[in-house]
């Protein structure tokens, strides 16, 4: 996981003050980003792969998706954090709900580890854990599986 990520989840692990201080602090960046700047605004959780996902048009979708996200400032994007943190409230190990695990290796924003710790406590979860993908690149290059996947859950 990259850097950005440890320090912003060691805020959330030391409660929602600290970690208020810390989103605030990325806020005024995060609220004018321009795609040309994204790649760099997302620091060292950008691997090659990803870096290489973001061409003109997904780098500007991805900056105007920041800027939507702080709009209204940080209190979802905190909620979120807090909840990575914390006691989920059920035992994964329950979960008979279909549910389909798409993981990338070279992604730094969720440790490919983490994808196969919930991988592994999932009963019945198709698992993709894909060793060339990262974050961006996964979804990108995915998403027409990852879709049809869900619609076979439906079916």
């Amino acid at each position: 996981m990259g850097a950005d990520n440890v320090e912003e989840l060691a805020a959330a692990a030391a409660g929602e003050e600290p970690l208020t201080a810390f989103l605030s602090a990325q806020l005024p960046d995060l609220a004018q980003v321009q795609g040309d700047q994204i790649a760099a605004a997302m620091g060292d959780l950008v691997s090659e792969v990803d870096r290489k996902a973001l061409t003109d048009d997904v780098a500007e979708h991805t900056a105007e998706v920041f800027r939507a996200a702080v709009s209204t400032g940080i209190a979802d994007w905190r909620d979120d954090d807090l909840a990575f943190v914390r006691d989920w409230g059920f035992d994964l190990g329950a979960v008979r709900t279909p549910v389909s695990v798409w993981q990338g290796a070279q992604d730094r924003m969720v440790p490919y580890a983490h994808g196969q710790w919930l991988a592994g406590r999932l009963a019945g979860a198709v698992v993709h854990l894909e060793a060339d993908e990262g974050h961006l690149s996964l979804m990108l290059d995915a998403f027409d599986a990852i879709v049809a996947e869900l619609a076979a859950h439906l079916a």
